[in-house]
């Protein structure tokens, strides 16, 4: 708080000068507010609810006779808010100013990416392990901190649920992203959110518009589905499902960005529905065909001939 002290007739000792009205309760404060002009028409007489120690009985001695010195006026007192230039407080100006000399992480990719608020808390949780699922956030993990008795497992398979199992290692996150890496060509997918910034930045350099948006749009689309599946029951039948509402959340968010890349998006939604469509068709194949190659390479595919034909 900022202020021009004039007349005295509307700021007190409390709102410019010291922390002594605070520290010692004086009378003088609880009943008359302690304006300037009372306290100099009462010629600086206070009765202190505590005793002062010598080096604070001088320095008070210093702000009174800084208050008598002091060359006040018959002008308005004037009161604002010093972290504003224009002097009005609002909340954003106590974040700027709490947070202008942070040396932490900075998470101005989510605050400025052009999703809904709520996802914004949700991914600022998410990136400081604050999501309660069974082993941290909200996740299995940190329920598990604070003594929940229940199971520590995922509900998309048999593993311990923790915030990077659950968005990025499990079975089911790892085809989103396997999709999501086929769709932009990569050849590979991110284990954490950490990875998925370096993934990300490689495989759609020039993207970065979109960075915070697609990852928001798969892990509030898995745990929304997550949650189903913990409080509704509703067991997951296919990751398509997932992939499906995730790319209805893309086409709803679509609508935060200009025209131009609104159609990107738009364009991107309908090749992760046609990957989703053909996933939902593998399904009822007798033997679906694998999303990806297998890991063992072609040299070990040659030896097995060369040993049939033995």
């Amino acid at each position: 708080m900022g202020s021009q002290l004039c007349s005295g007739k509307t700021l007190g000792l409390m709102t410019n000068l010291s922390a002594y009205c605070t520290l010692f309760c004086m009378n003088f404060v609880q009943t008359n507010g302690c304006l300037f002009i009372i306290f100099l028409s009462n010629n600086a007489q206070l009765q202190f609810t505590r005793w002062l120690s010598p080096i604070l009985f001088t320095s008070w001695l210093d702000l009174v006779n800084e208050i008598y010195n002091y060359p006040f006026d018959n002008s308005q007192d004037v009161i604002s808010w010093k972290c504003n230039k224009n002097g009005v407080f609002s909340t954003r100006s106590v974040y700027d100013s709490l947070t202008s000399n942070d040396q932490g992480i900075s998470f101005n990719h989510i605050w400025k990416a052009r999703i809904p608020h709520r996802i914004k808390v949700f991914m600022w949780l998410l990136e400081n392990n604050a999501v309660l699922t069974k082993d941290d956030v909200l996740t299995k993990d940190n329920l598990l901190k604070k003594n929940w008795l229940g199971s520590p497992t995922c509900y998309f398979c048999s593993s311990h649920e923790c915030i990077d199992h659950l968005f990025f290692l499990c079975p089911i996150a790892k085809v989103l992203w396997g999709l999501i890496g086929l769709c932009i060509g990569a050849s590979n997918i991110p284990g954490n959110l950490t990875q998925y910034k370096q993934w990300i930045s490689h495989w759609l350099p020039g993207g970065q518009q979109v960075y915070t948006f697609c990852v928001a749009e798969i892990c509030w689309a898995i745990w929304k589905k997550r949650n189903s599946a913990c409080f509704e029951n509703k067991r997951l039948k296919n990751p398509a499902e997932i992939l499906s509402y995730a790319c209805a959340l893309m086409s709803y968010w679509a609508g935060l960005y200009g025209a131009e890349m609104q159609g990107k998006i738009v364009e991107g939604v309908k090749l992760l529905l046609s990957c989703a469509s053909r996933m939902m068709a593998q399904q009822q194949h007798p033997n679906p065909p694998l999303l990806l190659p297998p890991a063992h390479s072609q040299v070990d595919d040659m030896d097995d001939s060369t040993d049939a034909e033995a």
